[in-house]
């Protein structure tokens, strides 16, 4: 008997247990996707875990025995672009699905390609050629790379795997038998503020961007790094991208305007210590560069007389930059609170331990800038030096009610900018929790300082233009104090 109440219990249980099943589609076409990630989040305060699952040969996908709660759903493929369900638009945050304890669900989700921008590289007489390389380049300052390619025996080009935006596009510099192409932008400029932009959409070509190159004198960069035992690597930056060399370098069919260089050659343990060079060069004519190499010491970081607990619960994000941006951002590992960094352009922010923000920066002999000391802070290495955090106990913390029609919203977004009102710039990264089963939303360890925040589903991680445009509320936190902010939801009528 105990048996049978034992089966009992557990059929009612799977009975009555929650499911969301779906099918996912090709946008344009209507046909089923295979092999699609689908991951389902549950919302703070959701008892259930989160599962990924992809779809089969029909696009179908099933995630059973939920418990009750809300969740995302996400689904990813190559070649597609990421898609959470309920989004409005591609830039737009996904809505959460709200399952009873015997809820059933059905989802059709279908996924959009990137965009792409096509067209044909002509010559002076409008004849295609082949063999030119073309760049794409987010319109922004500088400009971004985002994607290359090259011309077809028919002078045919497609830059492919664009999200939408405006875009600028550009050949590159060519020797082409006895006369010389320059960089040249659409509609045949060389400057990239007198370029024509384009709009890329979803599932889209942007078509007819032609470009015929002009001719003119191309510039080079030459020159080598002295005294290395190991291969030196030496990088070129400008407001069109980086390109890399090794040893004695040629940086060819340039355009005038300012570059930056730095060289960095390896240790060889027991025979030689890492070295490095930086220069910047405003380039007119053909120019050589000699790279006189240095010994670099190491980078210290001192966190204060007092650090908070062991060293490893602190991070150093760090990030170069340079005249083409900012690289991508990563965790330094220090070694008695020291790393070797490259000469050039660094930016470091640093991720206080729980109970802490940082309240000061400063960098010795490095000539340092920034705009807040939580945020990202510039330096200049050149041979080693040291940089210094001062850490502050008692950081701020924000919460609140987000209300839809005076009701509380699940799996809401709240976005939170620290915001200088007075050069009205964002001086941090952006923040972002959605609010729990509750509708309730909190950030903790924030810096005093003026911040901007908003609840919407219409912008997926705003830019300051969107938080302005969107009316997002200015508060000022202070250490040591837990504001309240109830928000209304933000929606685009």
């Amino acid at each position: 008997m105990p048996r049978l109440v034992l089966l009992l219990a557990l059929s009612t249980t799977a009975l009555s247990a929650a499911v969301i099943r779906g099918t996912i589609v090709e946008n344009l076409t209507g046909k089923p996707l295979s092999r699609v990630s689908v991951v389902l989040q549950p919302i703070l305060g959701t008892r259930g875990t989160q599962a990924t699952v992809r779809t089969n040969n029909f696009g179908g996908f099933e995630f059973p025995s939920l418990v009750a709660g809300a969740y995302l759903v996400k689904a990813a493929r190559l070649g597609f672009f990421p898609f959470e369900y309920g989004q409005k638009l591609w830039n737009s945050a996904g809505q959460p699905i709200v399952l009873a304890d015997d809820g059933s669900i059905f989802l059709n989700i279908r996924l959009m390609r990137y965009g792409g921008i096509t067209g044909t590289i002509l010559d002076e007489n409008d004849i295609g050629v082949s063999g030119r390389d073309v760049v794409a380049y987010r319109n922004t300052q500088p400009p971004q790379l985002a994607t290359h390619t090259t011309s077809d025996d028919r002078g045919v080009y497609r830059l492919s795997g664009l999200e939408p935006g405006a875009y600028l596009v550009r050949t590159a510099g060519v020797q082409d038998e006895q006369i010389s192409y320059v960089p040249t932008f659409s509609k045949e400029v060389q400057q990239a503020e007198d370029a024509r932009t384009v709009q890329v959409f979803m599932d889209e070509d942007a078509t007819g961007m032609d470009i015929r190159p002009a001719q003119g004198k191309l510039l080079t960069i030459t020159g080598g790094a002295e005294i290395c035992l190991g291969e030196v690597t030496v990088t070129m930056a400008s407001d069109m991208g980086r390109q890399t060399a090794s040893g004695g370098f040629r940086f060819g069919s340039l355009p005038p305007g300012a570059y930056e260089l730095y060289a960095e050659c390896p240790a060889i343990p027991g025979v030689s210590r890492f070295q490095g060079a930086y220069t910047t060069v405003s380039l007119s004519r053909d120019t050589g560069v000699s790279m006189v190499l240095r010994e670099v010491g190491p980078t210290t970081f001192d966190f204060g007389r007092t650090t908070p607990g062991p060293a490893n619960s602190m991070q150093v994000l760090a990030r170069r930059k340079d005249l083409a941006g900012v690289g991508p951002t990563g965790v330094l590992q220090l070694t008695n609170n020291s790393v070797l960094l490259g000469p050039g352009r660094w930016e470091v922010s640093l991720v206080p331990p729980p109970g802490y923000y940082v309240s000061g920066f400063y960098s010795a002999g490095f000539g340092s800038r920034g705009t807040r000391p939580d945020g990202w802070n510039e330096f200049l290495v050149t041979t080693g030096g040291s940089v210094r955090f001062t850490l502050s106990g008692g950081p701020g913390e924000m919460h609140g009610t987000v209300k839809y029609y005076g009701e509380p919203l699940v799996g809401a977004p709240v976005y939170l900018e620290a915001w200088d009102p007075d050069t009205r710039k964002r001086v941090t990264d952006l923040k972002v929790v959605r609010t729990d089963i509750h509708g309730v939303y909190r950030f903790q360890g924030l810096a005093p300082g003026t911040y901007r925040v908003l609840a919407t589903f219409e912008y997926n991680m705003p830019d300051s233009a969107s938080m302005e445009l969107a009316g997002a509320k200015s508060v000022r936190v202070e250490a040591r104090n837990d504001l309240q902010m109830d928000l209304d939801l933000y929606g685009i009528r």
